[in-house]
């Protein structure tokens, strides 16, 4: 990479990370506020109950709508027979994966996603569209939606997508007039890496199986965005960047080629 490609790659993650510092102290002071109030017991529970697990609440999105990382409908997946919508996919059929060639399907699950006056119930793992290019030259070929906790496989390692979104090449998509959005997924004997659209994005994963690639975790709030970003900076100096500093970078300089062609 050239000097002037590192220079603007510094400037970004210096703008982005200002951006989440202000935000990270604005959240501060409110909460600052709100342990003071009358009635609070200065824990940061006044405004949800302790041990409530509900999305923005206890933050982990198990509230029942949150479904599983899947594709949407139109989804269209590489098999023995070319690319065919997954919603068309059936036990048995064989799809391409990147570790065995082509391997057998053992299960298909789905879930629908509904929205309520414009906006997608459940909060933690809501559709995101992938631009076409956006992983990759021609990766995807086409837009892609799938569920914000999906992983995509880029760069030798498993991300989930909703990290990567970046408000260009990568964005949460809106519910746009839609009263529902089907999600399907492909259970497979074996985890392992789908083509999907041209993307390269896991299979349906279960607790306590082996991954075929590391996992890389998301970020874990404001504070570790901004860790992120300041990592990146400081690389203009000496390169300190884990696996998703460098993965969200390599991302956003394509995603920067995408703005200038708009």
């Amino acid at each position: 990479m050239s000097r002037t490609a590192k220079i603007d790659r510094a400037r970004r993650n210096a703008l982005k990370a200002a951006s989440l510092m202000g935000a990270f102290l604005a959240t501060s002071a409110l909460h600052s506020q709100a342990s003071a109030a009358p009635g609070n017991n200065g824990n940061g529970n006044g405004g949800c109950g302790v041990g409530q697990q509900t999305n923005g609440c206890g933050g982990n999105g198990n509230n029942g709508n949150s479904g599983g990382n899947c594709f949407a409908r139109g989804t269209l997946i590489r098999t023995r027979e070319g690319y065919r919508q997954i919603e068309t996919l059936a036990v048995g059929d064989e799809v391409a994966v990147r570790f065995g060639g082509f391997a057998p399907i053992k299960a298909m699950v789905s879930h629908t996603l509904n929205s309520v006056a414009g906006k997608w119930v459940g909060e933690s793992n809501l559709p995101v569209l992938v631009r076409r290019g956006a992983l990759a030259e021609n990766s995807p070929n086409a837009d892609l939606c799938l569920t914000a906790l999906h992983p995509v496989f880029v760069d030798g390692f498993l991300m989930p997508v909703g990290e990567l979104a970046n408000g260009t090449s990568v964005i949460f998509k809106t519910a746009d007039g839609q009263d529902t959005l089907d999600f399907f997924n492909i259970d497979l004997d074996r985890h392992d890496i789908l083509d999907v659209q041209g993307a390269s994005c896991e299979s349906l994963y279960r607790a306590g199986t082996e991954r075929c690639a590391p996992l890389v975790l998301g970020f874990d709030g404001r504070l570790s965005r901004l860790q992120s970003h300041m990592r990146s900076v400081a690389s203009l100096v000496i390169d300190r960047r884990q696996p998703i500093d460098i993965i969200r970078d390599i991302l956003e300089e394509r995603a920067v080629g995408f703005a200038r062609a708009a």
